[in-house]
């Protein structure tokens, strides 16, 4: 009886919540979202002509891909066994949490459908993602197109069980934060030794060489590799079993925060988003900072932004570290995987990076978010922001190490190792230059006003918050683009660290001209505004006259 009522309190808050809007509308929009999003996908892969690759490569692949691939399986449990320690991956209605879960209903029937929603969500983006990347690998490698978005696409739905039944089991179980860490950590490790044995005689075997053998299916079948869709069916079946030892606090807390989140994201406010996601995953700075910075009375503006910029840096907690330094050996891995070849790698170096400048560069972003502050200083915005770009760019060199080491390894050349010095830093710099400037957007405007807000026409409204939305990571596009005069000294013979440095120069301009813009941004908006201002001013005036 009970359930028949918690049944018909669902299907009236849907009938609400969905009862302004017209089917058809809906599967309108959904189809043009598939036809367009899905026609981009294909268009932008076709229009990149990467030479297929040779049978060295393509045997070097056959020995290690599955290794490597599996890599992304083993994070996506170390991710999935952390966030289940943390409270996730269920986030209900405040409603829900208040009073269903408080209500004489079985607690396992009553999370059943949302768990059972949130795997499917993380299995459609996994099937998705595997497809968008296994139809660009198969432009490279032997194998139909539709093949290797198809074993892509079960790569991903395997991952994403994978990862919803560890977060499942992790949250039912009451596992302790340190013991998931330790365990995912331990399998990423194990993974990582096994793709340095793949392929010797009597090597190490992955615990994930199984879900990477899937995303190879589009060239080569091997039925044991069901073997790994049935350990994460194992995996969400015993979550799902479990759902009844789910904690309350642990729901209210992450369902607040959820709440908050899709607002934020609602209105296109990243650094909310970042503030959120970090409480989400109980990431607190540290109260001791790891060195303590020396005292900065009498020592003028410069030295004082200086060290407040350190004293943020240093109270980073060791996770946001050890994930800084994960994305900037990827963004490393990606970029050399420009230079053997891979053209689309580039983009995803450019996401990767700009999320780097927007972790490191949390100096800047505590300056932005407390604008009263910031105003009521004897400097000018502009060139107080400026100089907070300055310890975050030092803070980077450690970083831009991991992304050329990490480089040389895919590379597998000694050849790279000096070019990969000059080219690192400059190039994670420009690449983060991105994150720069989506941090700067979204201060206060010196020159908008509500008033001409609400003269927007909404065309053009909307093509705004898409070029505000896309201009950051073209940015860090235009920075990490600078890769491609590395690959064209490759294919032409020519010396790689003369192209490295030229790569090294086109970042450090790019970077500069970001700097610049930061100081001079509020400067040139203000004259900008102070022209228009005269021009009305004279035309009104000349109408007066003509009157």
């Amino acid at each position: 009886m009970n359930e028949d009522a918690l049944r018909a309190l669902r299907r009236t808050r849907q009938r609400h919540r969905l009862g302004n809007i017209e089917w058809f509308d809906a599967a309108y929009r959904a189809y043009l979202v598939g036809l367009f999003g899905g026609g981009s996908v294909l268009w932008i892969s076709s229009s990149v002509h990467d030479e297929a690759l040779g049978a060295a490569a393509i045997a070097d692949i056959a020995r290690n891909g599955p290794s490597i691939i599996g890599l992304v399986t083993a994070l996506a449990l170390l991710a999935g066994l952390r966030g289940g320690a943390q409270g996730g991956p269920i986030a209900l209605e405040t409603a829900d949490v208040v009073h269903v879960m408080l209500s004489p209903v079985d607690r396992r029937r009553a999370l059943l459908r949302p768990a059972l929603q949130r795997v499917r969500g993380a299995m459609f983006l996994g099937a998705t993602v595997g497809a968008i990347a296994g139809q660009l690998a198969g432009r490279r490698l032997p194998g139909s197109l539709s093949a290797w978005a198809g074993g892509g696409a079960l790569f991903g739905v395997a991952t994403a069980m994978l990862w919803a039944g560890a977060a499942l089991l992790a949250h039912t179980l009451g596992c302790p934060r340190w013991i998931a860490t330790s365990s995912g950590i331990g399998v990423v490790v194990w993974q990582t030794v096994a793709i340095f044995q793949s392929g010797r005689t009597g090597g190490i075997a992955g615990p994930a060489d199984s879900f990477g053998s899937l995303a190879m299916w589009g060239w080569r079948q091997r039925p044991i590799d069901l073997v790994a869709v049935a350990v994460a069916l194992v995996a969400v079946t015993a979550g799902l079993l479990t759902l009844g030892r789910i904690s309350l606090e642990a729901l209210a807390r992450r369902s607040a925060l959820v709440a908050q989140l899709r607002f934020a994201v609602t209105m296109q406010d990243l650094r909310t988003v970042i503030l959120l996601r970090r409480q989400l995953n109980q990431e607190q700075a540290r109260r001791r900072p790891w060195r303590k910075s020396g005292a900065t009375s009498g020592r003028g503006v410069t030295r004082a932004v200086w060290s407040r910029g350190w004293h943020g840096l240093l109270r980073f907690p060791a996770t946001r570290l050890v994930r800084i330094g994960a994305l900037a050996a990827l963004f490393g891995v990606l970029q050399a995987t420009v230079v053997r070849g891979t053209t689309p790698a580039v983009l995803a170096s450019a996401l990767v990076a700009f999320v780097i400048g927007l972790e490191v560069m949390e100096p800047l972003s505590q300056e932005v978010d407390q604008p009263d502050r910031t105003d009521s200083f004897p400097i000018d915005r502009g060139e107080l922001l400026a100089r907070h770009l300055l310890a975050p760019t030092i803070a980077l060199i450690p970083f831009a190490a991991v992304a050329a080491v990490a480089a040389v390894l895919v590379l597998g050349s000694a050849d790279a190792i000096v070019p990969a010095a000059i080219f690192a830093l400059p190039n994670l710099v420009a690449g983060s230059a991105g994150g720069v400037v989506s941090i700067v957007r979204d201060a206060p405007d010196p020159i908008k006003t509500e008033r001409q807000q609400s003269f927007v026409p909404p065309e053009m409204a909307g093509l705004g918050a898409t070029l505000r939305l896309l201009l950051p990571v073209i940015v860090s596009t235009f920075g990490t683009s600078t890769v491609f005069f590395l690959r064209a000294a490759a294919d032409a013979g020519e010396s790689l660290i003369a192209a490295a440095v030229r790569g090294a120069l086109g970042s450090a301009l790019l970077a500069l001209l970001v700097g610049y813009w930061v100081k001079v941004r509020d400067r040139v908006r203000r004259r900008i505004r102070a022209f228009m201002d005269e021009g009305r001013a004279q035309a009104l005036g000349t109408t007066r006259l003509a009157r």
